[in-house]
């Protein structure tokens, strides 16, 4: 997990449109801007290396902005590019602890998807929250080393998944894992580059249960691998 995510449209529970506003009042953004950029590829879906919307805080400055940054980085490393990063993992190397301190950022979706093995076929899943409010994505972000340009790459945090996720996604070496999602009372504090101790990051990390999700096959054929 996850493979993919997307919009639908942008709400929460009670229909308003309150997490936007984490960015409001920004010299970047002002909130017809930023409601129009989100509304203007829907269900749009986002695969690995793509470019979608996030929200972040750089350091010191104290302000929410929003940035088209491309999903996925290939530190000098690593073999192949990281889409995803494993949250119990989060501080064992001083490459991602560094990130997770002061670099946290929020990717807001409507859904994402996983495949499901079933007898040799591979079905495509739509994971959603029962409420009808939005994801809202743990993540981290860096700048694109190397490039003269001022491009910026994000990570999604993934954690262990609940009997439902854990029933759909299988197969494949990361099966099992669902995306971190972030609760509305967590959402200023993980955007808060003051915020920066291990333990205090930790806590804002919370699991939600099968109950809190729909998974839905997109295709009534499944896909052959």
């Amino acid at each position: 997990m996850c493979g993919r995510f997307g919009y639908t449209i942008i709400k929460l529970k009670d229909g308003t449109e309150k997490w936007i506003r984490l960015i409001q009042g920004t010299q970047v953004f002002d909130i017809k801007k930023v409601e129009e950029s989100f509304r203007r590829s829907p269900n749009f879906e986002y695969y690995p290396s793509s470019f979608a919307p996030v929200i972040y805080s750089e350091s010191g400055m104290g302000e929410n902005h929003l940035e088209f940054m491309q999903w996925g980085i290939k530190p000098d490393w690593s073999p192949k590019p990281i889409f995803n990063t494993r949250e119990e993992r989060l501080f064992a190397t001083s490459f991602w602890a560094n990130a997770a301190k002061f670099n946290r950022c929020i990717i807001p979706a409507s859904y994402f998807n996983e495949w499901k093995s079933e007898k040799g076929t591979k079905v495509k899943y739509k994971i959603y929250p029962k409420s009808g409010e939005s994801f809202c994505f743990a993540g981290i972000w860096g700048k694109v080393p190397d490039l003269k340009s001022n491009e910026f790459w994000f990570s999604i945090l993934t954690q262990e998944g609940n009997p439902l996720m854990k029933e759909v996604h299988n197969s494949g070496g990361n099966q099992g894992r669902q995306p971190v999602h972030l609760t509305e009372d967590h959402w200023e504090a993980w955007l808060d580059p003051n915020i920066s101790e291990e333990n205090q990051i930790r806590k804002l990390i919370k699991t939600y249960p099968s109950e809190f999700i729909n998974a839905e096959p997109e295709f009534l054929e499944p896909m052959l691998f």
